[in-house]
């Protein structure tokens, strides 16, 4: 089962959250089947956006990120809400080098401003795109390590770690945070999550009580009723003149790939 556990550490200076989300990405591979680089991409901001939801304090709050590849090759991206609900699509071929494109990410929280913080990307490591995103935009040290190893279509394992100085963290337990990361990355198998129970064993063993758990999973938020509600803003005329030109008004969401077709008579039926 997919998880999120998250606790404080080094005298509750720093923030630790550890995730599995092997089902998560595997859902999204069923759905869209894109390429191996496309699926590493995805499965990194699957990950992340999962680990940013579970921050979020309103119980409508919704973050999005969106990374695109230099000169229009492509792009990926995730959208996730505060039930950790999370969802992604791929646009495109993605196969070039992700080094000078951009990562968006965009953070609506009830009682809070939107933020939208926009990065140049510098690597082809999704890790390391994400650090850089939290240093520069939001201007918060953190530590990332995500990884995901496939097997022809599959994903076998899926998840990560992330590290965040709170404010008042000092010098001395940063030292501390950044070498238990480093054992985290010696130890921490995501292909073995179910296993060796490996998450679970690791904060047992390193960290002890204290840890908070939460499940992300896979789900579209489009429906029936929002598609007719968007049909309806575009104005009877208009789909009717579609109507005639195609034979009918199709809309397709890309997060679950599903199709929503409408003829004359369902869109008479709208209005």
């Amino acid at each position: 089962m997919d998880k999120i556990l998250r606790t404080l550490i080094c005298k509750g200076q720093v923030s630790l959250f550890a995730l599995e989300t092997t089902e998560l990405v595997n859902e999204a591979l069923k759905i869209h089947n894109p390429s191996r680089t496309a699926a590493e991409i995805l499965g990194g901001l699957l990950t992340c956006g999962a680990y940013l939801a579970s921050g979020l304090k309103s119980d409508n709050g919704c973050i999005s990120l969106t990374v695109k590849a230099k000169d229009g090759d492509g792009a990926v991206s995730v959208s996730a809400d505060s039930a950790l609900n999370v969802r992604g699509y791929v646009d495109g071929s993605c196969e070039s080098t992700l080094v000078g494109g951009t990562l968006t990410v965009v953070r609506e929280d009830e009682g809070f401003k939107p933020f939208v913080g926009t990065i140049e990307i510098t690597s082809d490591d999704v890790s390391d795109i994400l650090a850089t995103y939290f240093q520069q935009s939001e201007q918060i040290p953190t530590a990332v390590m995500l990884s995901a190893e496939f097997a022809g279509n599959m994903c076998v394992g899926s998840g990560g770690v992330i590290m965040q100085l709170l404010p008042d963290a000092d010098d001395e337990q940063t030292g501390v945070a950044t070498v238990l990361l480093e054992r985290f990355a010696e130890e921490f198998n995501v292909v073995n999550f179910d296993a060796q129970e490996a998450m679970d064993g690791f904060f047992a063993h390193y960290i002890g009580g204290g840890v908070f758990e939460k499940l992300p999973r896979y789900r579209c938020n489009c429906s029936e009723e929002k598609i007719r509600g968007v049909l309806a803003s575009v104005g009877k005329a208009e789909l009717l003149n579609i109507c005639d030109e195609l034979g009918e008004v199709k809309v397709h969401c890309h997060y679950c790939n599903k199709d929503y077709t409408y003829d004359k008579k369902r869109i008479e039926e709208i209005f």
